[in-house]
């Protein structure tokens, strides 16, 4: 007899929740809203009334705000429709408070098999998992990892080949898949574990969400707009279709048979007074053959927050192995398919409304009931300008003016060296500085100027964390003094070029020697002293793959044109010592320009203290902007610059500024001498 009031209930409930849909659907359809405050729109033919599942092409992010507060839906009438945003828009990140996903295992053993290494895991979690995360401090490996799941401890299951598990210059794979299995135990065999002392400490198990899986992200139109080589990494300049698509992944497609690489994929942005980088994602990518066997590999890097900016920066670590063979970069978003209840007839998707706010429907609460019903599935149209476009007026601040040209007026004759700008193309500059441009300029690069008819050109002073190398061939220097040490003189191309480390290499393949790095200063009177910038030991060992070079870090940046290597080899031979590369950081200056205007870089003027413009406040207009290639003159003096000034740089040290200092003397005390009357002859 209670079952019918039940049935009763559950009745009412449905009806209830139907009604209630009805009310919010029609309350959003009957809302006042302007459609020409928007500045673009998107059709939608809707053939037939009922649930429409539109899904959102890149084009719609290409004006909207980045968290989509613009985004509405109206109808032929202009009249708001209610909807629901259907995925994920940006990755979620994990807040400081939230518990982590990974789970502690319940147990782990490691012990020795006739294979080489076992390692047997208790995951302690019944439910499936996505993958098995293992733990060591071991900094170089490479093993090939033969996995088994079992549900008792007794009876195994492999998983199939063999993958790879290593860590090397900062790439590293410790994951091992299980791809949603439920495994209270899983048995890891390493291969070939003689071959280097890598000691496994425990795991963690990251288990499956409850929830469904997300949808397969879908391509997005990307652009490489620019490929350079750094020590050490490679950057890649990637064009996205919008500047707020909602990234989930990038893929590489490289033809090399063999590599590991770490991979950070970033923004530039403008954090007070400096630019930085904020990181979107990261990951390793590699592709690796054990035993023969079919390669295994991992090409993409997730992303994990939103970029933001049209233009994003890609970071590939390749340490000391040679750049990859990149063909392309394929970048895909993150589905999303807006879900609304409409009438038969033309709709718009409207985006480019930068004075609204998101909105708020009663639709968020039967988000279920509206996933689990059949929907017309349609794709928004082709972005079009709003036609009578009118902004919506304020009390706001009016949009920030174009970036300006020109600065304030400059006196030129105070800086001692003047180099003319080459500009390719008109627009937003990009103006990296040469060796000769760091190492002439103060040591916070305060006096660099740009001018143009005696003044100022606006810029803005980009420091990124990234580093050019120079290689250099080190000059044996024989100490008769002392012939168990090895010395060799290092030619640097300027003096104070701010160096930061210096990587020797050497085909040796084992030694173990301590070095250090120095140079050496001459006063007034003739006596030499040193100084040291850098020192530690170096081993080398022939084991597959151990690193043929090693960096050191300079404690400052040299004052002088030459530094000194030396090592000690004991009653060892005499080490081989193969090309050196010093390596400088990399400033660069952003600013607009014409091919028509004449530009100058002024810098060498230690009196002045950094420039201060207006332009600041457009920073972030320029470092997201598109940039042409500016390149620098070959370096010379200014013609401002004093005589004295000019013998002093002639030279690498201060003989050759006194030799020249003497020789003005000289000819200053000849030509007095000429001129004084002669005495009368007797």
């Amino acid at each position: 007899m209670k079952i019918l009031p039940r049935l009763r209930l559950d009745l009412f409930a449905r009806l209830a929740v139907s009604a209630a849909f009805a009310v919010a659907c029609f309350t959003a359809t009957s809302a006042a809203l302007v459609p020409t405050e928007w500045s673009h729109r998107q059709p939608l033919d809707v053939p037939r009334a009922g649930l429409v599942s539109a899904a959102l092409p890149t084009a719609t992010f290409e004006h909207a705000q980045p968290n989509l507060a613009d985004l509405r839906v109206v109808d032929a009438s202009g009249r708001e429709v209610a909807y629901w945003l259907d995925g994920q828009l940006h990755a979620r990140a994990s807040l400081p408070t939230e518990p982590s996903p990974w789970r502690s295992v319940a147990s782990f053993r490691s012990e020795r098999a006739r294979e080489g290494m076992q390692l047997v895991i208790a995951t302690g979690v019944a439910g499936p998992l996505d993958a098995l995360e293992l733990q060591t401090a071991a900094p170089f490996f490479l093993l090939a990892a033969h996995v088994d799941v079992s549900s008792d401890g007794q009876t195994w299951e492999s998983l199939g080949a063999a993958l790879p598990l290593f860590r090397q210059f900062g790439a590293e794979q410790l994951r091992v898949p299980l791809a949603r299995r439920k495994a209270a135990f899983v048995r890891v065999t390493l291969d070939d574990f003689r071959l280097r002392d890598v000691v496994f400490t425990g795991a963690r198990a990251l288990p499956s969400p409850s929830a469904a899986a997300e949808p397969e992200p879908v391509p997005v139109e990307t652009r490489l707009v620019r490929r350079e080589e750094f020590a050490g990494e490679t950057v890649l300049t990637l064009e996205l279709a919008a500047p707020h698509v909602p990234l989930a992944r990038l893929a590489f497609d490289a033809r090399d048979a063999v590599f590991m690489r770490r991979v950070v994929v970033a923004v530039r942005e403008v954090a007070g007074e400096k630019t930085v980088e904020r990181p979107l994602g990261s990951g390793t990518i590699y592709r690796v053959a054990l035993d023969g066997a079919e390669a295994r590999a991992e090409l993409a890097v997730p992303i994990a927050h939103p970029p933001g900016a049209r233009e994003i920066i890609v970071h590939v670590f390749n340490g000391d192995s040679p750049p990859l063979t990149l063909d392309a970069v394929r970048a895909a978003m993150r589905p999303l398919k807006l879900l609304f209840v409409a009438q038969p007839g033309p709709h718009f998707l409207l985006t480019g409304n930068a004075q609204t706010d998101a909105p708020r429907y009663d639709l968020a609460a039967f988000a279920g009931e509206l996933r689990r019903a059949d929907a017309l599935a349609l794709t928004a149209g082709d972005l079009a300008a709003m036609p009578d476009h009118r902004p919506r007026t304020t009390l706001t601040e009016p949009p920030l003016p174009d970036v300006p040209l020109l600065g304030g007026a400059i006196d030129a004759s105070a800086w001692t060296y003047r180099r003319a700008v080459r500009i390719a193309a008109s627009g937003v500059q990009e103006l990296e500085l040469d060796p000769a441009a760091l190492a002439r300029s103060s040591s916070a690069l305060a006096d660099l100027r740009l001018v143009r008819d005696d003044h100022q050109v606006p810029y803005v002073l980009e420091r990124p964390n990234l580093s050019r190398a120079l290689p250099v061939e080190p000059i044996v220097v024989a100490d008769p003094k002392r012939p168990s040490v090895s010395l060799w003189r290092v030619a640097l191309p300027f003096p104070h070029l701010p160096v930061q480390r210096v990587t020797l290499t050497t085909a040796a393949p084992l030694f173990e020697r301590q070095f250090r790095v120095f140079e050496k200063f001459t006063d007034a009177n003739g006596r030499e002293s040193e100084s040291m910038l850098a020192s530690g030991a170096w081993t080398r060992t022939p084991a597959p793959g151990a690193p043929t070079a090693r960096t050191f870090e300079l404690s400052r940046a040299p004052q002088t044109d030459t530094l000194w290597i030396e090592t000690d080899n004991g009653d060892n031979p005499a080490l081989p010592l193969g090309p050196v590369q010093i390596v400088h950081p990399v400033a660069r200056l952003i600013f607009k320009a014409d091919t028509a205007d004449t530009i100058a870089l002024l810098h060498g003027n230690d009196t002045v203290t950094a420039a201060r413009y207006d332009l600041s406040l457009l920073a972030p207009k320029l470092l997201h902007a598109h940039r042409e290639i500016a390149t620098l003159d070959v370096p010379g003096p200014a013609a401002s610059e004093p005589l004295l000034t000019r013998l002093s740089r002639l030279g690498t040290g201060r003989a050759v500024f006194w030799a020249a200092l003497a020789v003005l003397v000289i000819a200053l005390l000849v030509t007095v001498a000429r001129l004084l009357p002669k005495p009368p002859q007797k």
